[in-house]
């Protein structure tokens, strides 16, 4: 080694002195850049240099650089579960490069994970205006808000996008926007507004600006978009317009023309040709096609009603199923029509069609209402177990159902609603579960316990849904989450607060380990029970441990809030709603949420001006704002000031939600006030006779109202009725309890 090491030496090109010479003064050496520069690895080689590019390094550069150094980190605290460092790191790249769009794709999930909405939109917002691709994240936020039931902010994100400058008219990116704006538009049923948007799309793929690759993206290989714009124009009354998209859709698919048959008399229906319309709608029977499922047969109704030929639908039905037995749209199509005819035994023959045991919904719905009448709960409690799993209860699900699945939903409902009212088929059909629970080995299945527990909290059987719940869960060793929840819930809407605690308990102290993760879950409805029964202490205990769960999720710290604005604790409460404000203030639904809260709290500490301005500052914002309207609305009428401007604020709060019973009231409030006092009581009895109505201050309105009239003997029935709802809260108003004993007579 040693050898090596002085033969390395000697070859290095270094001068030595001549004895006895002066020595020459050093010359100057130029800087290095580097400590290798100049060296030779062997005699021969050239000297090593430092590498200068072609094209200098530009600041540009230098930025793109370390925006993909911080990107790379970021994914590599990712997947190390480090998000708050990734989110960091990815941000950060996108300072140093704007355009970057996989820092984009990146952060925007982790945002939504964080539930940052607002901060997620903006950065979609912001990729749309330095890179093309950014539209594709734009799309997915709107597809985000949309499967959220969100559509409208699906709208407000797409018109936002479509007013950046990167945005080119015409161009892909453009159309791609608009044709998504008139998707969610169409969801919401505002058929004129979506059929501008077509419009717009339709004119540019047939105008020759677009190349066929270009027409493909924005439209799709098969054409099926033309016929939604087509079925949009139909539905928005431009019937012509229509018709082109339909010529449009039909070059696409030159082997099935019986769907532009379909298709053409819709638009013959729309301008009053209902003889050519039902000419061109028997040639689509005639290709025996199924593509347009219920709606080919609901429009044979309709012309033939049109026709005055209603009584003809029954046997031209028949005919076209005797040449197309297999078709089963058809043939439950017919099915529904002889059932709605009183014809039900050839309704269920169809409904079977030969099977012994019913699996498709359509049969199982067709059949559940004919079997409702016969005494046969164990055959309802099978048809009900698998109606109810097949289909949403939440309504927010079904906007995006199919025209068949929804019509087929409302028939369920429908025969659901039959059956609520059904008091003798409800006792035999509890009576039979319950029989399946006894004996040492119970017959009843987990699935019927669970449907036969979820469905008696929606007819209020609290007993039942208590006694089938408790079996479901205790039938499994690792129960889900969500049989606690839903019975606690239901015990809290039932005000029975201990039980409900109970419940809630057990799913805190389950070992299960699908339980312990949602402790947070257990511990925020805890809340709400403790401090209904006036237990606020305990109700903030509940909250405070489940944010260290969610040390993040804000709508825990809303809680904790509403827990003190609940027990009237105003100060603490107003401290706790601003402070949410100051550390969310990017989510917007909760921000409002405290914001209203706030004005009331200003209104019971006296301060009606301060209470006033949070709304009117809500306003300005949002004119259209149903809740800000009413409050300050009836605030106003409370006052007895600006009455005429009350009332219309109030009316516009209702035109958005008509069956909402506080807005009911404060119509109702704001005509006693004006002195229309028949007019105030049609509004106070609908909305003390709503299930959420049930309030005190809308019964000692109705009261007044009542005594108003001379109905003196009502207005006493209201007024203690009142005053026995007020008594049972848990932190009782004291002003709302001196009036009505004032009232009363009982000070």
């Amino acid at each position: 080694m040693f050898h090596k090491l002085v033969l390395f030496v000697l070859s290095l090109p270094v001068a030595f002195p001549v004895w006895g010479a002066p020595n020459p003064p050093a010359p100057a050496l130029p800087q290095p850049i580097s400590r290798f520069e100049g060296y030779r690895l062997q005699p021969t080689d050239e000297p090593l240099g430092t590498f200068t590019p072609d094209e200098p390094v530009t600041e540009a550069d230098r930025r793109k650089r370390r925006a993909l150094a911080h990107y790379m980190t970021g994914l590599l605290h990712q997947k190390s579960r480090e998000n708050r460092e990734a989110l960091k790191a990815y941000m950060t790249a996108i300072e140093f490069d704007p355009s970057a769009i996989d820092s984009y794709r990146a952060a925007i999930p982790l945002l939504l994970q964080d539930r940052r909405v607002d901060d997620a939109t903006n950065l979609s917002l912001k990729a749309i205006g330095h890179t093309e691709d950014g539209v594709d994240l734009v799309q997915t936020m709107a597809a985000v808000f949309a499967r959220q039931n969100k559509l409208s902010d699906s709208v407000d994100l797409l018109q936002k996008a479509l007013k950046s400058p990167a945005i080119k008219a015409s161009s892909v990116s453009d159309l791609l926007l608009h044709r998504d704006l008139g998707l969610y538009l169409r969801s919401m049923t505002d058929f004129d507004k979506a059929a501008e948007q077509y419009k717009y799309v339709f004119d540019a793929i047939t105008e020759g600006q677009l190349t066929q690759e270009e027409i493909e993206r924005v439209i799709g290989e098969d054409g099926k978009l033309l016929d939604e714009f087509g079925d949009v124009f139909v539905k928005a009354k431009q019937p012509e317009l229509a018709l082109s998209a339909f010529e449009e859709a039909s070059k696409y698919r030159d082997a099935t023309p019986g769907l532009h048959s379909f298709n053409l008399a819709r638009v013959f229906q729309q301008t009053g040709k209902p003889e050519r319309a039902l000419e061109e709608l028997q040639k689509y029977f005639d290709a025996q096609l199924q593509n347009r499922g219920r709606a080919a047969y609901d429009l044979l109704k309709a012309l033939l009603e049109e026709l005055g030929k209603e009584d003809e639908l029954l046997a031209r039905l028949r005919e076209l199923y005797e040449q197309d037995d297999k078709n089963d749209v058809l043939r439950y199509f017919l099915a529904d029509v002889l059932f709605d005819a009183g014809k039900l035994q050839d309704a269920e023959k169809l409904y079977r069609n030969d099977k012994d045991q019913l699996t498709d919904p359509r049969a199982i719905v067709g059949v559940f209402s004919i079997i409702r009448e016969r005494n046969n709960p164990e055959e309802l409690l099978d048809l009900l177990t698998k109606t109810y799993v097949a289909f949403p209860r939440d309504a927010d699900e079904r906007p995006n159902q199919s025209a068949d699945v929804k019509a087929l939903t409302d028939r369920f409902d429908s025969a659901l609603e039959a059956l609520k009212e059904d008091t003798e088929a409800l006792d035999r059909l509890y009576a039979f579960g319950t029989d399946l629970t006894k004996g040492d080995e119970p017959k009843l299945e987990f699935a019927q316990a669970y449907v036969l527990g979820k469905f008696a909290t929606e007819i209020d059987r609290t007993d039942d849904a208590k006694l089938f719940y408790r079996y479901a869960i205790d039938m499994r060793n690792d129960p889900q989450p969500v049989l606690y929840t839903e019975l606690g819930m239901h015990l809290l809407d039932a005000k029975r607060y201990e039980e409900s605690i109970e419940i809630l308990r057990e799913g805190l102290e389950h070992p299960s380990g699908g339980l312990q993760n949602e402790r947070w879950k257990f511990l925020f409805f805890l809340s709400y029970a403790h401090e209904f029964l006036g237990q606020t202490d305990e109700a903030i205990e509940a909250i405070r441990e489940a944010q260290k769960l969610l040390p993040r999720f804000s709508r825990l710290f809303f809680q904790e809030a509403w827990v003190f604005y609940h027990a009237r604790q105003w100060d603490e409460a107003l401290r706790l709603f601003n402070d949410v404000i100051e550390r969310f203030g990017t989510d917007r639904d909760l921000v409002q949420d405290c914001r209203f809260r706030i004005s009331n709290i200003y209104v019971e500490q006296g301060n009606m001006e301060q209470g006033e301005a949070v709304l009117e500052e809500v306003l300005k914002e949002q004119p259209e704002n149903a809740q800000a309207n009413n409050d300050l609305g009836y605030l106003w009428a409370d006052q007895g000031k600006n009455l005429a401007k009350a009332r219309k604020m109030i009316e516009l709060a209702i035109e958005k939600e008509p069956e909402n019973p506080a807005y009911q009231d404060s119509l109702g409030w704001v005509l006693y006030q004006q002195g229309e006092y028949e007019a105030a009581l049609k509004h106070l009895n609908k909305a003390s006779e709503d299930k959420d109505g049930q309030d005190s201050v809308i019964y000692e309105h109705r009261g007044d109202c009542l005594d108003k009239l001379g109905r003196k003997d009502e207005a006493i029935a209201d007024w203690t009725k009142a005053l026995e709802i007020e008594k049972d809260k848990g932190s009782p108003s004291e002003k709302i309890l001196k009036s009505l004993k004032s009232k009363l007579g009982m000070e």
